[in-house]
């Protein structure tokens, strides 16, 4: 927004932080009122009074649409093509020359190619300005439809047949939508569902002597309000309309008429205009307040319930410590235990194997003691019988190394 420039784009000087306030306040440049306020007033004038209206002669009207025109050309041929999507009455704003600036970008959005259908958000703006494929679904998603700038030519249509025939076109489907109509004015096309504010049109331009059959605004407005969108006009056929529209209406009086209508706006009395502003303003801020302190609530609550959470998470890595160091412990225990166990299953395994050595020692001295008794025994025998001879034969297979 901030990159736009040009005499029918309303400018965005910045943003501004009020005390008290969380939310930023967007800076734009002063204007004198809106093409909707002033051909709809709240609350309505009392019948036969003059009002800024009287003054809003055909040749004005015809500049403020040309105006509007020329800010969608600026926007339709960016070298980044910016789709407004939420162009009404309201968002056409008149300064104290009468010309008009398109406001509200809020919804806009960038496209690669002015006539390049992009998928984006079903329905952006208001009922009666959007054409019909903006609330048709995409196949793949019911929340989204496919359509390009010619939405904002369609809006242009609707914004001419309120400027020229100073009646609201409101959609008869929103008054219709339970009556047995419905079906019917569903079949129709968008301009045949508007036929009945196409008539007001036609007697503003019958009342300045304009009336005829392809009166260049009759047309605009017949093609602009096409239900195909292919069927459309560029911004540019709009602005060729428009011009001749502006060159076939006689201009006696038009600055004469400018000044009374500035002069009209700028006197008539603005209290009550200030105090709907103000009461939408007050109402508003009492429901942004309201959902403020529901939202502080939530927070307190979020935190007091983050500040249990944390003390708990305190308390269990605390309980979780303790836990690591016992187990620290017991392990340390445990290894400790282990080391005793293989030391005594060491000094076990080192009695066997001593208990061993003396069975095997004590298995030796024996045997020895028995080659001992058996020496001595042969010894004595030979002493006492001279005689015996066999018996060295006899023994000589157990002691062999007896050399008796």
């Amino acid at each position: 927004m901030s990159t736009l420039r040009h005499p029918n784009i309303v400018q965005f000087l910045g943003v501004a932080f009020f005390p008290g306030s969380r939310l930023p306040a967007l800076v734009m440049e002063r204007l004198l009122t809106s093409l909707h306020d002033l051909l709809a007033p709240d609350p309505p004038p009392p019948s036969g009074a003059v009002t800024p209206l009287s003054f809003f002669s055909m040749a004005l009207k015809c500049s403020v649409l040309h105006n509007v025109a020329c800010g969608l050309a600026y926007l339709h041929e960016r070298s980044s093509p910016v789709i407004h999507r939420d162009l009404s009455a309201r968002n056409v704003l008149l300064d104290s020359e009468m010309v008009a600036k398109i406001a509200d970008l809020g919804v806009a959005r960038i496209v690669p190619r002015v006539r390049a259908a992009a998928t984006m958000t079903k329905g952006p703006g208001a009922l009666v300005y959007m054409p019909p494929e903006a609330f048709a679904p995409t196949r793949s998603n019911t929340e989204k439809s496919k359509y390009d700038a010619s939405i904002d030519v369609f809006s242009l249509g609707v914004v001419a047949i309120f400027t020229i025939g100073e009646v609201f076109p409101c959609d008869p489907l929103e008054h219709n939508y339970f009556d047995e109509k419905r079906g019917e004015l569903l079949g129709r096309t968008e301009l045949q569902r508007r036929a009945e504010y196409m008539r007001y049109v036609n007697e503003q331009l019958r009342a300045c002597g304009q009336l005829r059959g392809d009166h260049p605004l009759i047309r605009l407005i017949q093609q602009c309000l096409h239900n195909l969108p292919a069927k459309r006009p560029g911004i540019r056929e709009v602005l060729r309309l428009l011009e001749e529209a502006r060159a076939g209406v006689r201009d006696e009086g038009s600055e004469r008429n400018k000044r009374e209508l500035v002069r009209a706006l700028q006197t008539q009395p603005r209290n009550q205009n200030l105090e709907r502003v103000l009461r939408d303003l007050v109402t508003e801020n009492a429901h942004l307040q309201s959902r403020v302190q529901a939202k502080d609530t939530e927070l307190a609550a979020a935190q007091q319930r983050l500040r249990r959470n944390e003390e708990h998470l305190q308390a269990t890595e605390r309980e979780n410590q303790t836990l690591r160091q016992e187990l620290t412990r017991k392990e340390t225990e445990l290894t400790r235990k282990e080391a005793e166990v293989t030391r005594a299953e060491e000094t076990i395994r080192r009695e066997q194997q001593q208990i061993q050595e003396m069975r095997q020692r004590e298995t030796e001295l024996v045997q020895a003691k028995d080659r001992e008794i058996a020496f001595f025994s042969i010894k004595l025998k030979r002493s006492v019988y001279p005689e015996f001879t066999g018996y060295e034969y006899q023994y000589s297979s157990n002691f062999t190394h007896l050399n008796v």
